[in-house]
Parts: structure tokens; C-alpha cells; sequence
């Protein structure tokens, strides 16, 4: 679950960021002050369409667009992504500008001033190249790394290396008596080296765009519940490829195709761009705005799409269609009122999930899959948890089962409990955490109701999981101290009784008188009898509970006892693996011991064995113990008796396991036990 202690934060927060609005409504007002006053002076030009006027299009929609983008951003947070898209949309307002008074100043006799015309070929620059090269990496982790770190510093050389090149040329001088920039450098050789110098300073902003573009990929590929990432990804990869003709035709101007691709790959950029910066920059601020936001991107993305979609269509049509036109113009405005609706319902679920997260049932199935893949419940229940979290965009879940506590948070009005019920009673709760400085909206609440009983049935199936562990573990217990009585009665009771009778007969034959021969012999054929069976329970007694084992581990208890079977001519080896073998839990070091004895027990009567080894090793919560012989092996249909019945009921007292396969090279049996330490 996420920090629940921020919460109490998130207030201070969103007093500190209130003062923020000022700086949003400035932005505001001067990124679409320059596109107005750009899209009057093309009015007033009345210029016909061209290459120029595409660029025109672009630059104005980016002032829009990013200027909003941007007033949003900077009104909540003062991140640097808000400034670099501030720049953005002021650079490229600018260009829109000066691109138009050139029009309406053609005309003049003095014309504009060539030192206006160079902004319109530099004043997007650092802006527009930032989106490409800079905030990629900004937004794909909240502190980059030193790799991301180096690459901002490489796109950030090559913004600055186009500067001074563009600010540097000397175009049109020496065929002309002053170049346009006021900064160029009058020199021959460098006239010959600019344009090849800008070129391949294109090609690599072309490389750097796209390896941006690869990095927020990665990125969104390792982490699904990063989203903007995908939409900044496909933004930045468009970008980069309206640089590609660029790099093509670098003698005359390119035919009306390619600059109608440039125009058209900057504007669905459009589409991509704002959704990825708003929802990344504002992932834990979004402060109720999410609906604001929501609808702001649906009709933004929608209005770039449907214009693009225009322009496609009568790019499209006028190649097909013969005439002036105007039978064009017309079928491209109804395919465009045509397809308003469903653009508008296919962009809106998507933007809606990338604001809101999932609904409810794609979630269902990513939650449903932790009940099979999951190696323990209480695993289940966190990759559940996560799963919600990162499903609706939530800032943290927590699972609990009935009677457990919930711990105090600073601010618990932040905190949605959605019960958890089965079969009409509660089996729990689901504490939601929204990310700071959000609430939870119906549609997210609505969903939450719906994924609740496949987690309630989870809950009850952890309860009656730890229920059965539970009482497995005080059935062991118990049959522990029931061995431990035994061991008594046997040691302290039974045994005493015997080695009594023993020496009673003793001093029976003792009292014989002489001749009583067959009484004599009788009588010492009960005394060995006596003897062997006061053995045999003490054998017993010490199987059943062996003070080795209590004393010095299990390890140290296997290794005495397999001593005592080196009189009967069988070798018997105790090797270990991994560390706490010793410091198994009692109930299962008993049951180990308990099934070990059994099994060499059974290799010593009916394998004809001369070599058994046991081997045990512990390993993640596991403790894996094998017991191979080289004996004749198990037949295939045997039926197994006490002994292979007892092993078993012992392995699965524990919850564990006990099977039998054929040893190593054909030969023997190899007994393999898996038990939980």
C-alpha cells in the first residue's frame, strides 16, 4: 500500500500550489495572445495555401495547444516540463507572427526587416526540440538516472548547436549585401560549411528524437501503470519523422506531398502530446481536475484528428477528382461530420482509461489472474492489491481480513473502505487510497464494487488457507505430546517393569535345586526373551521422541541414528545442504526423523541394500530430504503397507509431501520428501 503518511501532506500541498495561477494565466495570455494576433494578420493577408502557410497552421496550433498544456501544468505544479512547453508554445506563437507580417509586408516598399525574419526560423527551435530531446526523459522517471541525465545533456547541446548554426549563417551573403541574421559570420569558408554543418545537425536531432521516443517506450513497457508514456513515445516519433524530408530535399523546395506530411505528422502530434505531458506531469496532482482534464484532451485530440482527417481527405480527393475543387472541399466535410461521433466515442474511452485507469472488467481479469499464479494466498492478496492500485490509478490499496486492525492515518477522510462480503457475511475490507491531492470518482467507486467479491472470495480463501495451516500445526503438536507420553510410559513404566521380571526369573533360578535342568533352561530362555524386548522398547522410546534430537538437532539425531545399523552390514550416509536444517520448526524435525528411521528401517528388512544415503537440504522456506538405496527397488504394483502408509500421513501432517521413484541407474528406491520449515 502506498504511504499512507502523505496524505496529511497532500493539504499543504495544494495550499503551497494555489498561488500557482498567476503564472498559469500569464502563460496563457501570451501563448494565445501571439496566436490570435497570427491568425489576424493572416486574415488581413489573405495568402494562398501553400508550404508556408501549412508551417503557419502548425505554429499556431502549437501556441494553442501547448499554451493551454501549459497554463494547466504550471497552474498546479511548477515542474520544468510546464516551463519547456511554455517555451514551446511562445516560440512557436512567435514564428506564427513573424511568418505573417512578412506576408502583409511584402507588399511595402521597405518590406519587413530581415532581422525579423530570422525569428521565424529560430524562435521554435529550442522549444520544439526540447519536446523531442528533453522531456522524454523528464517524464519517463521522477528523479533520471545518470544515463537519462547524459542524454539530456546531448539533446540539449544539439538544441543549442542549431541555435548558433541558424543564428550564424550568412544566408544569402556574399550573393547578397546583408545576410538576414543579425549574428552571422561573414565568412566564405563557413558559407560553404553551413548548410552540410546543418544537415547532419538534423540527422542527429533525428536520432536523438527517435531514441527518446525508444526510451519512453522501454519505459512504459516496464511499468503498465505508466500510461502517458506509450501516447509521449508515438508524439515524439512523429515529430522526429517530419524532419526526414528535411534531410531529403535539401536543393529547392519539396513537392506539395512532403510538406503536406510535414503538416499533417506535426498536427497529429497534436494527438499524443498533451494526453502524455497532462497525464505523466499531473499523475499525483491532478486535484479534481480529472474530468477538466478528461474533456480538454477528448476535444483537443479530437479537433487535431478531424483536421488532419480534412486535410487527408481533400489532399486525397483532389488527386482522384477532376475540377476546381469544390466537389472535393464538400465530400471532405462530410466525411468529416460523418465520422465526429465515433471518433469522439473511440477517443474518449481511451482517454478515460488513460486518465481513470481501467474499468472494471479488464481489471476483474488482471486481478483474477494472481488467485492461480500466486504461491501462497497472502502473495495472492498483495499482487491483487497492486494490481487494483495500478488499475485505477489509485495511490494505494490494503487488504485486510476480518479482525484485523486498521492503522491510524492522518487524514482518514482520504481513506475508502469498500467491504468485502461472502455468502452474506463480511470477510474483510478494502482500504483505497486516492494519489494525493484526488478523490475518488463514482466511476472508479462503481468499479471498486465490482472487483470487491472476487477479492472478498480471495480474502475467505487466505482465512481458510491459514485456518487448515493452523490447525495441521496443533494436530502435529498434538501428536507430538502424545509420542512424548508414550516415550514416558515406555521409558519410565514399561521398561522398568520388564528389566524387573528379567531379574525376577534370575533369582528364580537361582532358588532351583540341583537337577532341575529343563526348569534351569527354561527359565534362561525367558531371561533373553525378557532382555531382547526390554530392548526393543527402549528402541522404541527413543524413536518416538530421541533426546538427541531435542539436544543437538536433526542433523546430529539422523547421524546417530544411522549408527546403529553398521552391525547389520548396511552403510548408511547423511550428507546436508543450506543453512537453519537445525533450526527447523520441533513438529517437522520429529516428523523427519519419524519417516527417515521408518524408511531405513524398511531398507535394512527388505532391500538387501549395502548402501543408503540421506541427503537434506533447505532452501526458501522448503526442506527437501531424500532417502536412496542400491537394493533391489520397489515392484511396480506394490501395495504399500504400514510403514509406506505412516510415511505419508506423517509427510502430510506437516503439509508436506512424500513419493517414491526408482534410484539412480535402475537401481534402488529413492524416497523424496518436500515439508515446510
Amino acid at each position: 500500500m502506498g504511504d499512507l503518511g502523505d496524505l496529511g501532506v497532500a493539504g499543504r500541498r495544494r495550499e503551497r500550489d494555489g498561488g500557482h495561477r498567476g503564472v498559469a494565466v500569464g502563460v496563457l495570455v501570451a501563448t494565445w495572445g501571439l496566436a490570435v494576433t497570427g491568425i489576424v494578420l493572416a486574415v488581413r493577408a489573405g495568402a494562398p495555401w501553400s508550404s508556408d502557410q501549412g508551417f503557419f497552421l502548425v505554429d499556431t496550433t502549437d501556441a494553442l495547444v501547448y499554451g493551454l498544456v501549459a497554463a494547466v501544468v504550471l497552474g498546479r505544479r511548477l515542474h520544468p516540463v510546464g516551463w519547456l512547453v511554455a517555451l514551446t508554445a511562445a516560440g512557436t506563437g512567435a514564428s506564427a507572427v513573424v511568418a505573417q507580417l512578412g506576408v502583409v509586408y511584402r507588399a511595402s516598399p521597405d518590406g519587413l526587416p530581415p532581422r525579423w525574419i530570422i525569428l521565424q526560423g529560430t524562435a521554435w527551435v529550442p522549444g520544439t526540440l526540447a519536446l523531442m530531446l528533453v522531456v522524454p526523459y523528464l517524464l519517463a522517471e521522477e528523479r533520471p538516472r545518470r544515463s537519462a541525465r547524459a542524454a539530456i545533456g546531448v539533446g540539449a547541446a544539439a538544441i543549442g548547436a542549431t541555435l548558433v548554426v541558424r543564428l550564424a549563417d550568412p544566408w544569402p551573403w556574399p550573393g547578397a549585401d546583408e545576410p538576414f541574421s543579425p549574428f552571422a559570420v561573414r565568412d566564405e569558408a563557413w558559407a560553404r560549411l553551413a548548410e552540410p554543418v546543418s544537415w547532419w545537425i538534423q540527422l542527429a536531432v533525428v536520432a536523438l528524437g527517435l531514441a527518446a521516443a525508444g526510451h519512453a517506450a522501454v519505459h512504459r513497457y516496464r511499468d503498465p501503470a505508466a500510461r502517458g508514456l506509450g501516447w509521449l513515445a508515438i508524439g515524439v516519433a512523429l515529430i522526429s519523422s517530419t524532419f526526414v524530408p528535411l534531410l531529403m530535399w535539401t536543393d529547392g523546395e519539396p513537392a506539395p506531398a512532403v510538406g503536406l506530411f510535414t503538416t499533417l505528422a506535426h498536427l497529429a502530434s497534436q494527438a499524443f502530446f498533451p494526453a502524455a505531458i497532462l497525464v505523466t506531469v499531473l499523475r499525483r496532482r491532478m486535484f479534481g481536475i480529472d474530468l477538466a482534464v478528461s474533456r480538454t484532451l477528448t476535444w483537443t485530440l479530437l479537433t487535431g484528428m478531424l483536421v488532419a482527417g480534412y486535410l487527408a481527405t481533400v489532399a486525397v480527393l483532389g488527386l482522384l477528382l477532376p475540377g476546381d475543387g469544390a466537389v472535393t472541399r464538400v465530400l471532405a466535410a462530410a466525411a468529416t461530420a460523418a465520422g465526429v461521433q465515433p471518433v469522439r466515442g473511440w477517443l474518449q474511452r481511451r482517454v478515460d482509461r488513460l486518465v481513470y485507469g481501467e474499468a472494471a472488467a479488464p481489471a476483474l481479469s488482471r486481478v483474477g489472474r494472481h488467485l492461480g499464479s500466486a504461491g501462497t494466498p497472502e502473495e495472492s492478496l498483495a499482487g491483487m492489491a497492486e494490481s487494483i492500485a495500478a488499475s485505477f490509478n489509485l495511490g494505494g490499496v490494503r487488504v485486510l481480513g476480518a479482525g484485523e486492525a486498521v492503522e491510524p492515518v492522518e487524514a482518514p477522510g482520504d481513506v475508502t473502505a469498500v467491504p468485502l462480503v461472502v455468502r452474506g457475511e463480511s470477510a474483510g475490507v478494502l482500504l483505497v487510497t486516492p494519489r494525493p491531492g484526488e478523490r475518488l470518482d463514482r466511476r472508479t467507486r462503481a468499479a471498486l464494487d465490482e472487483v470487491a467479491p472476487l477479492v472478498a472470495t480471495a480474502v475467505q480463501l487466505a482465512a481458510v488457507t491459514r485456518a487448515l495451516r493452523e490447525s495441521r500445526g496443533r494436530l502435529a503438536a498434538a501428536r507430538d505430546d502424545e509420542r512424548r507420553v508414550l516415550r514416558r510410559e515406555l521409558h519410565d513404566e514399561i521398561g522398568p517393569s520388564l528389566a524387573g521380571i528379567g531379574l525376577g526369573l534370575s533369582a528364580v533360578r537361582n532358588l532351583l535345586p540341583e537337577g532341575a535342568d529343563r526348569a534351569d533352561e527354561l527359565l534362561g530362555r525367558l531371561r533373553g526373551e525378557v532382555d531382547a524386548r526390554v530392548e526393543e522398547v527402549r528402541v522404541l522410546a527413543r524413536g518416538l521422541v530421541p533426546p538427541v534430537l531435542a539436544e543437538l538437532g536433526l542433523v546430529a539425531a539422523l547421524r546417530e541414528l544411522v549408527m546403529r545399523y553398521e552391525a547389520d552390514g548396511l552403510t548408511v550416509l547423511v550428507r546436508e545442504e543450506g543453512d537453519g536444517i537445525d533450526r527447523t520448526p520441533p513438529e517437522v524435525a520429529g516428523a523427519v526423523y519419524a519417516i527417515v528411521a521408518e524408511a531405513i528401517r524398511n531398507v535394512s528388512r527388505h532391500a538387501r541394500a549395502h548402501l543408503c544415503t540421506v541427503e537434506l537440504h533447505a532452501c526458501e522456506g522448503l526442506l527437501e530430504v531424500s532417502v536412496q538405496d542400491d537394493g533391489r527397488g520397489m515392484p511396480v504394483e506394490v501395495r504399500h503397507g504400514v510403514g509406506t502408509v505412516s510415511i505419508r500421513e506423517r509427510a502430510e501432517g506437516v503439509g508436506g509431501t512424500a513419493a517414491w521413484r526408482p534410484g539412480g541407474s535402475g537401481r534402488g528406491t529413492r524416497l523424496e520428501l518436500r515439508l515446510p520449515c
